[in-house]
């Protein structure tokens, strides 16, 4: 791989995570969708204690869709980025800063601190997220029960 092709694989495997941050924030499902491998691995264990699970990219879709759906507002923000390169294999690893919102009696607020492991595959001269690995080592800020509260508040959208 001459240097050129390398870089070039580097900036779209970091602009295809950067694709997954924006859809989830700006809800575009159809975006999160056309960044996905057909099977996508989610491993949230060591972040909200759920097991590891691979669902189809359109469950994840939907999975991400009920969780996200809920939050009037989400930003997930990276940096600190590693992106190793083998072939048409990817790995991108970031520390993540995510703040949610949702109106709430209390605090309607919650900022997540965590490490994103991202494995990508070209698949058709793109790259496609395989494997989301989410590692929280640092406390919750804000309220932790707004996952709850979002999840209640998802099945409501649009009902205003």
């Amino acid at each position: 791989m001459t240097d050129v092709n390398h870089l070039a694989d580097r900036v779209a495997v970091t602009e295809t995570v950067a694709r997954f941050a924006w859809s989830q924030d700006l809800k575009d499902w159809d975006g999160l969708r056309a960044i996905l491998a057909d099977t996508v691995t989610l491993d949230v264990s060591e972040h909200l204690g759920a097991p590891s699970q691979e669902l189809s990219a359109d469950d994840f879709v939907a999975a991400s869709r009920a969780v996200l759906e809920g939050f009037q507002s989400t930003h997930h923000s990276t940096s600190n980025v590693i992106v190793e390169l083998e072939g048409d294999h990817a790995t991108y690893r970031s520390f993540v800063v995510a703040y949610h919102h949702v109106p709430a009696d209390e605090v309607d607020w919650l900022v997540v601190r965590a490490f994103w492991h991202v494995d990508l595959r070209r698949i058709d001269d793109e790259w496609r997220l395989r494997r989301i690995r989410v590692v929280r080592k640092a406390p919750f800020a804000g309220n932790p029960e707004l996952y709850t509260i979002a999840a209640g508040s998802a099945g409501k959208v649009g009902e205003k």
